[in-house]
């Protein structure tokens, strides 16, 4: 369990995230959802630890964070939106790198199989550079989630992709949700929500404004477009659900 207490973020100047309270239930597949510019990229990165916030607390399994980030670290894997792949490597070096870097041991069960589903051996000879926009995302998505996370936390991981590529990253998520692991994804298609999520959170202003399943996302979003009617991407993205 994630909780988040009063927690917000500031650049210098600029706030990015008022300060929000929430917690993210053990086992449960979120999906983050809000118009560009509304916090979740800056929230995602303080879930994995990457950002420390500004003020308030994030613990883990009732821990602060700041007082066991090794134990975070290791619980969680994160994807970044951002290719980070090196161009020069093949798909098999790149994976063998990034797993030399692990502190722990590989788990070579979950890695065979994260590659089968992945179908990451038809190109592991094919250089980086060579792969398109769908290979790229998958092996970013392989590097990301290298540890078997109990926690796995995604940065739009089907931006860009086709259809064939989408559907394997999308069966290899809902594999690791059916095996128990905890989901947080930033997403703006609504066919890989609706497949994967069993919980959305929804952001604007730069703050999380509703936490919950579909059917209550469904029951409530006549009265958040209503209250939140000068935002008028976020009406344009709730009309899908």
């Amino acid at each position: 369990m994630i909780e988040f207490k009063e927690v917000s973020k500031k650049y210098k100047r600029k706030q990015v995230l008022d300060p929000f309270s929430l917690t993210i239930r053990e086992g449960s597949s979120v999906g983050i959802i809000g118009p560009n510019g509304a916090g979740k990229s800056t929230f995602l990165k303080l879930a994995a630890s990457i950002e420390r916030p500004s003020n308030g607390e994030i613990t883990f399994s009732g821990t602060p964070y700041k007082k066991s980030i090794s134990r975070v670290r290791k619980a969680i894997g994160y994807v970044p939106q951002d290719i980070a792949l090196y161009e020069e490597l093949t798909v098999k070096e790149q994976i063998s790198f990034w797993s030399s870097l692990e502190k722990q041991k590989t788990d070579e069960n979950f890695l065979a199989k994260m590659i089968e589903t992945l179908r990451l051996h038809e190109v592991f000879g094919e250089r980086v550079e060579r792969l398109s926009g769908g290979w790229r995302r998958k092996v970013n998505l392989c590097v990301g989630l290298l540890r078997n996370p109990s926690v796995c936390m995604l940065d739009e991981p089907t931006a860009g992709v086709d259809l064939a590529a989408k559907e394997d990253i999308i069966d290899w998520l809902k594999q690791l949700h059916q095996e128990g692991k905890t989901l947080l994804y930033i997403s703006h298609d609504w066919y890989e929500l609706k497949k994967l999520s069993n919980e959305f959170l929804l952001f604007a202003d730069r703050k999380p404004i509703f936490q919950g399943s579909e059917e209550k996302l469904m029951i409530e979003k006549s009265k958040i477009i209503k209250n939140y009617q000068e935002h008028k991407e976020l009406g344009r993205i709730l009309q899908y659900v």
